[in-house]
């Protein structure tokens, strides 16, 4: 591979992570929304995309994702706080923010990033076989492991209110509220990504992007709404110089994410908020900094390391929508096409890490500017935009009943994470070879 291609293959990376750090201004944004909309651009523009080395373009992909890996949760951090009111709790990161502390959440999530690109870019090249096995030995397994994952949300509902009620059917009633509406959350939300996956009214030529607005109303548009009627208030933040973060809080907090990171990166369907909530039991782990640690380390081997194991030898699994978009035009052959992946995800990675604190002092002083509301007011706009543009007006109903069903578990004070049981079930069901029975008996074949 000559050294001049590889420059270019480096440049358009930091181009890729310089569009990625813009659109991860807008909270809620989704990295495979901005790849599709990409996608789009580059399509309309089929004669200069065809005229591109496909190398070229997959070095883009791949500097906006680790980009986005690592800048996009800044925005929720500053623009998205939490509302007690309507939430059941409160996560580490905003009782941060609310301290002041958001800079200081923002580095300690980087100091889990910083290990998990370690880690891809420093360690998987030497353990692609190992990988490999894994991958053979998790694949006849997937639809029970995600059936215990399934099974591991529903039974970690519980009660939240005290049952202060003067009567047992009062109590009985005030408990079982926000449990049973956690249980119908989760049915609501299989039953909606059965019929996603089997008959969904997105149109033939946008059928790849059949998700993306399902999972803009389920997480980004229900969260932008409740931001704009939020009564929150962002007191103004302070910025140390330093990051008060224990070793073992450090190592412990890496732990958990690396193991929620594989977890959901080498399993279908499976994402990090439920692989961190597993791993964190597993590990034991336990406290604010640890969690926003393992938070960091997972997001970032879930979306990067996932994507890498499309170029890996040994393994080239396509996982997830960055993968499948680059699919669409280049598929990886060599080793030294691998090797140079994971030296642009050093590249990408260090140029991310080095605008961080930069990026999260600029989202800081925006919250002291501008009302908080009027962003995600104007990120909901451009999303419904984007769901338009990318899927039509269809698109756009489907996302509208998304998000009436993401908005659920606010009203209700319930989780949000039964939500996921849109890609869970039916993944399981379909890797179970059940899938298209069910889909039957539901009448959506």
């Amino acid at each position: 591979m000559e050294f001049a291609f590889v420059m270019q293959c480096c440049l358009v990376a930091l181009v890729g992570v310089a569009v990625a750090a813009v659109f991860s201004m807008i909270p809620g944004l989704h990295i495979y929304n901005v790849i599709a909309f990409t996608m789009l651009l580059a399509f309309a523009a089929i004669d200069l995309f065809k005229a591109m080395d496909p190398l070229l373009t997959t070095c883009f992909i791949m500097g906006m994702v680790v980009g986005f890996a690592v800048l996009f949760t800044v925005s929720s951090q500053f623009f998205q706080p939490c509302d007690d009111s309507f939430r059941s709790m409160m996560l580490p990161h905003e009782r941060f923010l609310y301290e002041g502390r958001g800079f200081e959440a923002v580095m300690l999530g980087g100091f889990g990033s910083l290990i998990a690109l370690l880690l891809i870019a420093g360690v998987f090249p030497f353990v692609t076989g190992a990988i490999g096995l894994l991958r053979e030995l998790i694949r006849p397994h997937i639809y029970w492991i995600l059936g215990l994952v399934s099974l591991f949300i529903l039974i970690s509902e519980w009660p939240k209110d005290h049952g202060v009620g003067k009567t047992v059917g009062q109590r009985l009633r005030d408990g079982w509220g926000q449990l049973g509406m956690g249980l119908f959350v989760f049915a609501a939300a299989a039953v909606l990504g059965m019929f996603v996956f089997y008959n969904t009214i997105i149109p033939v030529q946008s059928a790849f992007q059949s998700l993306m607005p399902v999972f803009i109303g389920l997480f980004a548009l229900s969260s932008q709404i409740m931001t704009v009627i939020s009564r929150a208030k962002i007191p103004p933040q302070h910025y140390a110089s330093s990051v008060d973060a224990a070793t073992h809080d450090v190592a412990r907090g890496a732990l958990t994410g690396v193991v929620a990171g594989m977890f959901s990166s080498l399993t279908p369907g499976l994402t990090p908020g439920p692989a961190l909530l597993m791993s964190a039991h597993a590990t034991a782990s336990a406290g604010d900094k640890q969690f926003i640690i393992g938070g960091g380390a997972a997001r970032v081997l879930y979306y990067i390391g996932a994507l890498v194991l499309f170029f890996m030898p040994d393994v080239y699994m396509r996982r997830g929508g960055a993968a499948i978009n680059i699919s669409l035009f280049f598929v990886p052959e060599t080793t030294e096409q691998y090797y140079l992946i994971s030296g642009i995800i050093a590249l990408a990675g260090a140029a991310s890490m080095a605008i961080l604190p930069l990026f999260a002092r600029m989202c800081g002083a925006i919250t002291q500017k501008v009302d908080f509301r009027h962003i995600s007011l104007g990120s909901m706009v451009l999303l419904t935009a984007i769901v338009w543009g990318v899927t039509g007006w269809r698109g756009v109903v489907m996302m509208l009943v998304a998000t009436a069903l993401g908005l659920v578990p606010n009203f209700w004070h319930t989780r949000r994470i039964p939500l996921l049981a849109v890609l869970l079930v039916p993944v399981s069901l379909n890797m179970a070879g059940v899938g298209s029975k069910v889909a039957i008996w539901l009448g959506f074949r």
